[in-house]
């Protein structure tokens, strides 16, 4: 990929601001609509070759404090591709994820968002975007989870809108308090 154009370190031009304010809309829609159950539509914020991965961070000693998560060719909590993230949905709605059974109730908190650069790739324009995801979850007369994260979104402009082209989510933990990640991040 070439860099088109590099997120500027001064004031930014209106250009900037509107991008910015495109992507915090997209995300806060997309956090809403999974929030509200609607998994089917979630599906459209995606591209058909998405790539949604989750890796699992590791307790490293300060001199590898920039290695702390798997790579791409490691174990992850989730790797999903847009097949997978169909077939999870589908579990979900078919009603014999008995993880899922009774939903989950799931709140989506997205904030810190900053456009990173964007990107002129293969298949059109993408804007990199990090973000910090809060997500609550609670599910029978349990009290809740608290999962806190870093994102970073590759978002590609297709004729339909922009679409995730690629997701990481780094959860702020090596051992996961939550039971399981059956609900979507």
């Amino acid at each position: 990929m070439t860099i088109l154009k590099e997120r500027p370190r001064t004031a930014p031009t209106l250009d900037d601001l509107l991008l910015h304010r495109e992507i915090e809309e997209f995300l806060y829609r997309e956090a809403d609509t999974i929030d509200n159950r609607h998994f089917e539509e979630w599906l459209d914020f995606f591209t058909d070759d998405i790539r949604y991965w989750v890796p699992i961070r590791k307790n490293l000693e300060f001199k590898k404090r920039f290695e702390d998560a798997t790579d791409e060719h490691q174990a992850a909590w989730i790797d999903d591709n847009r097949m997978t993230l169909v077939a999870r949905v589908y579990q979900v709605l078919t009603k014999i994820h008995w993880a899922e059974e009774p939903l989950s109730r799931v709140s989506h908190l997205v904030t810190n968002i900053f456009v990173d650069r964007v990107e002129q790739g293969e298949k059109g324009e993408e804007i990199v975007v990090r973000s910090k995801l809060l997500v609550h979850r609670s599910r029978m007369e349990e009290a809740g989870e608290l999962l806190v994260a870093k994102r970073e979104d590759r978002i590609r402009r297709t004729d339909e809108g922009l679409r995730i082209a690629w997701r990481k989510i780094l959860i702020d933990q090596a051992t996961l308090s939550a039971k399981n990640l059956s609900f979507f991040l």
